[in-house]
């Protein structure tokens, strides 16, 4: 064989590798996102909780589930402002923090001041927010929460949830349908860096050294 014919076969190939791999990678890149999706089945719940992050759309959607009449109560976080917002509010620049923000949406959203359940020990990741959420419940003896976050957040939630036992109290999570951008996530540079991001923290939960991303 002439080695014209073999560079002609090896391209041949090549490009027959490549039109694979096009053919291939957005189910593949659509699995790995869905993958971190978990919808669980809805039943009615001691509280809803806003898991923190994504305001206004995890409001909306816990605000949705509250009308709906699925719990009576919605339980919100403190997470630690980042510098910039405190300094802001410290300026008188931006009125709210994070957790007022958080309040003032479902407010708008109509659960009403009295139905909101707020805490006031800071949080800075998941782990840390999800054990107080944790601690909360089984003070006030509730046997089930509803935790709504961002869909590809989900799975490391409850994975977060259940990791050291779920202290009798079990977890239903669902994602926000709200805030999502249109089309494929790898071409969402915010989307992108979300997924990349869980599948990170759940490597490092699964490591056991997710303490030290504090």
């Amino acid at each position: 064989m002439t080695k014209a014919r073999r560079a002609a076969i090896a391209a041949l190939c090549l490009l027959a590798f490549l039109l694979l791999a096009w053919a291939v990678h957005a189910p593949v890149l659509r699995w790995l996102a869905s993958n971190l999706s978990i919808e669980d089945a809805l039943a009615e719940a001691d509280a809803i909780v806003v898991v923190a992050g994504g305001t206004p759309f995890r409001e909306r959607a816990a605000a949705d589930l509250y009308r709906q009449g699925w719990a009576p109560r919605v339980l919100i976080s403190r997470p630690t402002n980042p510098d910039t917002v405190e300094a802001l509010v410290a300026l008188g620049v931006r009125p709210l923090d994070l957790q007022a923000e958080s309040q003032q949406a479902l407010l708008r959203f109509g659960v009403p001041a009295g139905a909101h359940v707020v805490l006031t020990e800071p949080v800075r990741m998941s782990e840390d927010e999800l054990a107080v959420v944790k601690r909360e419940a089984q003070a006030r003896g509730w046997r089930r929460v509803i935790l709504v976050s961002t869909p590809e957040h989900t799975r490391r939630v409850k994975t977060i949830w259940y990791r050291g036992g779920n202290g009798d109290v079990e977890a239903i999570v669902r994602g926000t349908p709200y805030g999502t951008p249109e089309g494929p996530w790898w071409r969402s540079r915010r989307q992108a860096e979300a997924v990349l991001h869980e599948y990170l923290g759940l490597t490092a939960i699964y490591l056991g050294i997710s303490t030290w991303m504090r």
